[in-house]
């Protein structure tokens, strides 16, 4: 029997694991000085994404605890930084928006939905899993290189909503 539960939540159902995204927003900022996640995610974005990718809870005895997203389209911004693949054909998966409530970090569980997502990518014949990270957060950073994620390379992200930053690009290639 697995540890934890997983549970693909529609459109209608974003509200916990958005609440997630919140949380974790507001813990980074306040334990690491990263406003990056402040504000979330918005809500009406993640209900777009839950009709046009999968969207996860992640469930402990029914208890929402985690999320991440997984899609199979690059994300658009993903255009500016030219070939920094392992193989630019692979057929791969894209994570985003991975995140564990804040009390509970530490303890396996993105470890967990990582291995799940590896799972996922495995059965679907993908051949990488592609995500980025905020490059100043240097804890999560090391724990994706930890989890055997490559990082490919850095890009400048300028957004009006969140201004000017670095993005870490990571790869595994199944």
């Amino acid at each position: 029997m697995e540890r934890f539960e997983i549970e693909r939540v529609g459109p209608d159902e974003v509200e916990a694991v958005h609440d997630i995204l919140r949380r974790c927003g507001e813990d980074m900022k306040e334990r690491f000085g990263l406003t990056h996640w402040i504000p979330p995610y918005p809500l009406h974005l993640m209900r777009q994404s839950a009709q046009e990718k999968r969207v996860y809870a992640v469930l402990d005895q029914y208890q929402v605890i985690a999320t991440f997203t997984l899609g199979t389209q690059a994300p658009s911004y993903y255009d500016q930084l030219g070939n920094i693949w392992a193989s630019m054909q692979a057929r791969a998966l894209y994570l985003n928006r991975l995140a564990v409530l804040p009390h509970l970090q530490g303890q396996g569980i993105g470890s967990w939905c990582l291995t799940r997502v590896e799972q996922f990518a495995s059965e679907e014949h993908y051949e990488a899993i592609r995500f980025d990270a905020y490059a100043r957060h240097v804890k999560l950073l090391d724990f994706y290189q930890k989890a055997g994620y490559r990082r490919r390379g850095i890009f400048v992200v300028s957004t009006p909503r969140r201004g000017e930053g670095e993005i870490a690009c990571f790869e595994k290639v199944l």
